[in-house]
């Protein structure tokens, strides 16, 4: 399926090639390598794409005027195909490089979204504000208001996050399930978990949603348990088999209690996890 989405892209450079041939067309003309970029950029080869927008900045003679928006180009192909920090580095060149640039904002935010990519959500924020902060709230871009939001959501600063939600953000109403969610995760208590699983062997399991886990170690120390009990009641403190199934039920019983106490800890972290996997899901929907 993938060798088949290369098939235009073939034709195309086919076509050019032979029109280089036949009639005097140049490809390495800038106007026509940046047509080349923009269809590969169209057709989601981030990566070839970037290639030629920078082929592009060396083909010409003198550096091009336009040079801020074709760095931009690059810098967006690098964020599209998730190579985030080759896109911080061409997305900074535009605020280092070309200060007086109408891109100036849009490439701060691109920074600051690229970095809330890779999880560097306070450094991602820093950069907001220290650029955005500057105007009131009300005046904030939206878009910039929701991404600071989200990488407080991120580091669960419930306080701050509800901060930038505003009535004319066409958004807040996902925003505020998130902060809910994020301050209502369901949780189990390791300390509850172990407790009960001493008490009956797989109850702290059955506790934490893990009922066949539960059941296996309910059996396992329940037989082990029974056959030692039986070893000691025929032969006494002697007893060979009892001593046997004695020790291995202890080891079975004690691991109970301590797979509960860790099955509570795992439950507790998939609950982050799939809180995570919702918001990152809803960044990439929005911003990607």
């Amino acid at each position: 399926m993938k060798h088949l989405r290369l098939i235009p892209l073939l034709f195309f450079g086919l076509n050019f090639y032979l029109r280089a041939e036949n009639s005097g067309f140049e490809y390495f003309k800038p106007e026509n390598i940046y047509s080349f970029a923009e269809y590969l950029f169209n057709e989601g080869q981030y990566e070839r794409a970037a290639g030629e927008y920078q082929r592009l900045l060396f083909a010409s003679d003198s550096f091009p005027k336009d040079a801020d928006s074709i760095l931009f180009k690059i810098a967006l192909c690098y964020r599209f195909a998730e190579k985030y920090k080759e896109s911080i580095g061409y997305f900074q060149k535009i605020v280092d490089e070309n200060a007086k640039s109408n891109l100036v904002d849009e490439a701060y935010f691109e920074i600051s979204l690229s970095y809330s990519f890779i999880d560097s959500f306070e450094r991602s924020n820093k950069i907001l504000e220290s650029f955005f902060l500057n105007d009131s709230l009300e005046n904030m871009d939206e878009k910039v208001k929701q991404l600071i939001t989200l990488n407080y959501i991120q580091q669960k600063e419930w306080v701050r996050a509800k901060d930038f939600l505003y009535d004319t953000d066409t958004l807040r109403g996902q925003l505020s399930v998130f902060i809910k969610a994020g301050q209502n995760l369901p949780r189990k208590n390791p300390f509850v978990s172990g407790i009960s699983s001493a008490v009956i062997p797989g109850a702290g399991k059955f506790y934490c949603g893990r009922p066949a886990d539960g059941f296996h170690s309910l059996v396992t120390v329940g037989i082990t348990g029974w056959q030692a009990y039986e070893g000691f009641k025929a032969d006494g403190v002697h007893s060979v088999k009892g001593w046997i199934f004695g020790v291995v039920g202890g080891i079975f019983y004690l691991g109970n209690i301590y797979g509960s106490v860790v099955a509570a800890d795992i439950y507790n972290e998939e609950q982050e996890v799939f809180f995570r996997l919702s918001v990152n899901k809803y960044l990439n929907e929005n911003f990607k």
